[in-house]
Parts: C-alpha cells; structure tokens; sequence
C-alpha cells in the first residue's frame, strides 16, 4: 500500500513528538547553550558560526527557541526522509520501519536529541535533495516545479553558512541541481552558472558569518584552525616520538620542549577536547597555546612538523578519524551521553525521565554494535551505490540521486580527517542521513520492471 500524503507527515511529526519528549527541552552542549545565549542577546562569532544564531533567533520570538527549533529541524529531516521513500514506491510499513531503522542508529538518534548545528544543516540539506529528487521526476513545469527549483538552491547556500565545512558537500549538491534543473543547457552555461552559485556561497558565508546583524559589526575572528593545529602538533609528537610542543616564537628564546612522557599522559584519540580535561586534571603539565602567537608562526611550524614527520601526522589523523567514524573497539564518543544539559544562565535543567534514560543506555549499549558504527553505514551505502549502478533496471535519474547522495555524504565526512580537532561522532550525522537515500534507493528498486527503466 503507497503512503497516504496524511501518512507522509504524521509519521514524521510522531516521530519528531516523541524525540522531543525524550530530551525535553533538548538537550544543551556548550555550543547550544552559546548560541541560545547569543540568540538572545547580540552574535560574537569566533569559532562558532553566526547563521544557526539568526535561525534559533526566528524561534525564540516566542520565547521558547530550544524546543521549537529542535522540533522543526528534526521533523523536516524526517519529513524528506518520508517523502523520499513515498517517491521510490515504498508501502507505509516498510516507510515506517525504513524511518524508525535511520532513527535508531545510535548516532543519528544521540544527535537529535541535542539542539547542534549538525542537525540544522542535515534538515536544510535533505529537504533541499528531496525537491530536487521530485523534480527530476516532473515533466510539467509548472508553479510548484519553480518553487522547488528555486527552493532548493536556496536552502542549499543557507546550509553553507551553518557550518564553516559544509561546502564541500553543498558544491556536490549544486551540481545535482544543475542535472535536474539545468538539463538543456550547454557545458559552457551549466559552468559558468555552478561557478557562480559557488561564488554566491562563498561570498553571502564570510558576510553571515563575518559580521553581525542588523549593526554590522565585525564578529571575533575564527582561530579553530590554530586550536586544530595544536592538537595536531601535540599528537605528532606522541607518534613521532619527537616534541613539538610549546611552538617557539621567532621574537622570543626557546623554550624547553616538553617531554614525551608527559604528552603521553594526555594523549587521546579522541581529540583536543579530552586532551584539554586530562591535561587539566594533571596540573596542566603541557603548555601549548598557539593562538597567542601569530598566524604565520603557528602554520609554519604545522607545515614543518608535517614535512619532518609525514607518517606521525597521518598515523595521528586516522587515530582521531577513526574515532569520527566509530572505528574502534569501544563505544563512540558521543556526548549526548554526558551533561545532558550543561549549566546554563538561562535555567533551562535536564529532567530525570525513564524513557530518557532508557534511551541513552540503548545509544550507549547500541553504539557497542557494529550496526551502530557509522563506518559500516558508510560501508552498506558504497555498496548500494556500487550495485544500483550494476542494475539496468534502475532509472537513471534514481541512479543520479543515489549517485549524488552518496558522494556528498563522503565529501562531507572526509575532510574532517585533516580538519577536525576531536573524534566526536556526531559529525557523521549529516553522512550518515544522506547515505540512507543510496540504500533505500537499492532496496526498494533494485527490483523495478525493466520497462520502467526505459520511461
């Protein structure tokens, strides 16, 4: 039986519901809490990125942004997902079943019960790849077709400000658009126009998140790159075996590098943030803060430390990437499973439910399992994408989204191996989602009459 257009949305909106009830008010990391609190006074910038500011803003007119916002962004997410699986002809059992299967993935679950920025670029993306799905299936091209063209390039270039990252994905997402939307149009056309979109994102990104609004202020700069570099050099030397730490300041004299022994004591593969508790809790016996120095002297002495110890720096950056991916031994590292509400100004406290503690120790015990490793996701997905491409009955234009989906779900995980200062699984969330549209497109297809593979 095909999803009933009713269907569609009260499963998503059920779902959603009871997220919400699990984490009432959702749940609240120091980044949520920042961003509450600069959606509710004026954006500083820094590290964090001004766009998902202004959003929980538009929520919080009614004074209660949090909850809103956590059940807006995920009931679109799973609304595409809904309708993604009405558009591939799966029945409203297997819809459900499909739905509650992403859900239920440890990380994926663990991620919307936080009010984090992954979980708004996830919702901004789906929905956009799901009109341009339905489009690509359209031949009338009437109002509805506009919209969605427009729509979806639209929230394509919003998802490239909420985070700093997101474009190595969204560019993937903008040539799908250009498949569908631009079709009839010369190579020469089609690239001057994804050179100007990409431009466009670029452009409106430094603005949005280089100054605030509606004073136009200019917002403290981002130094995550230096605090990434840090760690970066911290886990060269345990692997290199050679310290690096503290960088020399070409105005000052050397200082004494700190032993290996002790950058052993807090070394983690789970990045800087459980290096920065650890070395805390040993009297801060390592001492490294390149953001003090200049720009120049901190990415000279990265660059070097790579060149004199290339193996170290990629031993280092698989052993926090694994982390990312869940390939490890142990549970991922998931902070939803801690400080479920941090402290906070506003007074906004984790309340003590059975079903929410039930539900952290199924993430907690689930994420054990390699069905809750994002790399066997990752894994399935590449095999779905690889088969589908195998079947001759599969349409093409299922085959571009699958195709499309799968790419930038890969585009947008990888660059964290190089870029990422912690192991937290929860970036994979936006991969993983985006994965699920490869698999059900092979589950759900791979079985189409050869006739359809003609229309």
């Amino acid at each position: 039986m095909k999803l009933s257009k009713l269907a569609t949305f009260s499963v998503p909106i059920l779902l959603s519901l009871g997220i919400l009830v699990i984490c009432y008010p959702g749940f609240m990391s120091y980044d949520s809490i920042r961003m509450l609190e600069e959606a509710r006074s004026s954006v500083r910038g820094g590290i964090f990125p001004a766009a998902p500011v202004y959003i929980l803003r538009l929520f919080d007119i009614t004074g209660h942004g949090l909850p809103l916002m956590l059940q807006a962004q995920n009931f679109i997410t799973l609304l595409s997902l809904a309708l993604i699986l009405r558009m591939i002809g799966a029945g409203l059992i297997t819809s459900v079943i499909s739905i509650l299967s992403v859900v239920m993935m440890p990380t994926v679950i663990g991620c919307m019960l936080v009010l984090w920025k992954d979980v708004t670029l996830t919702s901004l993306m789906m929905f956009s790849v799901t009109m341009i799905f339905w489009a690509s299936q359209e031949e009338n091209k009437d109002i509805y077709y506009q919209v969605a063209k427009w729509a979806s390039l639209l929230l394509l270039i919003v998802g490239t400000w909420i985070r700093l990252n997101a474009i190595t994905s969204t560019v993937i997402l903008v040539s799908y658009w250009l498949i569908v939307f631009c079709k009839s149009q010369g190579w020469k056309v089609r690239a001057v126009i994804f050179i100007s979109i990409v431009i466009c994102m670029v452009a409106s990104n430094k603005v949005i998140n280089t100054y605030g609004f509606p004073s136009f202020h200019k917002l403290e700069s981002n130094n995550i790159v230096l605090a990434i570099i840090g760690v970066d050099l911290i886990g060269i030397s345990g692997w290199s075996r050679v310290s690096l730490v503290p960088i020399n300041s070409a105005e000052s004299v050397s200082l004494p590098k700190i032993p290996i022994s002790d950058i052993d004591r807090i070394y983690s593969s789970l990045g800087g943030q459980a290096m920065k508790a650890q070395n805390r809790s040993l009297g801060n016996i390592v001492t490294i803060n390149p953001m003090k120095l200049g720009r120049t002297e901190v990415v000279n002495a990265w660059l070097a430390a790579i060149t004199d110890h290339p193996i170290a720096y990629m031993r280092f950056r698989w052993d926090l990437f694994s982390e990312i991916i869940g390939a490890k031994n142990h549970a991922t590292y998931e902070p939803t499973h801690f400080n479920r509400i941090d402290k906070n100004p506003f007074g906004i406290e984790f309340q003590d439910r059975r079903i929410t503690n039930i539900t952290l120790e199924y993430i907690r015990l689930a994420s054990n399992s390699f069905l809750g490793k994002p790399w066997f996701i990752f894994l399935l997905s590449s095999l779905s994408v690889f088969f589908t491409f195998r079947n001759s009955f599969i349409r093409r234009e299922f085959k571009i989204f699958s195709y499309c989906s799968y790419v930038a779900a890969l585009l947008y995980i990888l660059p964290f191996l190089i870029i990422s200062g912690t192991g937290e699984v929860r970036y994979c969330f936006p991969s993983i989602v985006l994965c699920s549209n490869s698999i059900f497109i092979w589950i759900f297809l791979r079985k189409q009459k050869h006739q359809d593979a003609n229309v």
